[in-house]
């Protein structure tokens, strides 16, 4: 696996109606998770309203609404994956994005078809773990 850095070129290009769609769920799901009473509220996931499984990011209403209470054994407790997610990809990708934005400079990761494998792989194997997870302690 390679990492390069680029500037004056954006990483990516992002459609207009993408960003603004993506900052709108953001700011309903912040919205949603400073709301008081939100672990008992209604099933709002499509998933477990079909089948009456929870779904593999079951929990990350709740677990959003744990760190923003600053109770992290609460969120690592509803779904361990999306609490992860939440402290540590979200603040990575905001970052990045807002550095290409701004200064056109970009990350780009560059693999061979066998660690692309081994990273989907990998990724796969811990969202079926915390699924095991979430389908044993919140059934």
């Amino acid at each position: 696996m390679r990492l390069t850095f680029a500037t004056g070129q954006p990483a990516f290009p992002i459609p207009r109606a993408a960003l603004l769609a993506g900052a709108l769920l953001v700011a309903l799901g912040i919205v949603a998770a400073a709301l008081p009473g939100i672990e008992s509220g209604p099933v709002a996931c499509p998933f477990r309203a079909v089948t009456g499984l929870p779904c593999p990011t079951c929990g990350l209403t709740r677990a959003a609404h744990s760190l923003m209470r600053g109770n992290l054994d609460g969120a690592l407790a509803v779904n361990p994956f999306d609490t992860i997610f939440l402290l540590v990809a979200v603040p990575l990708f905001a970052g990045l994005w807002v550095a290409n934005l701004a200064a056109g400079f970009a990350v780009r990761i560059s693999m061979s078809p066998t660690e692309r494998r081994a990273a989907w792989a990998l990724l796969t194997a811990v969202v079926l773990a915390n699924w095991v997870y979430v389908l044993v302690t919140h059934p």
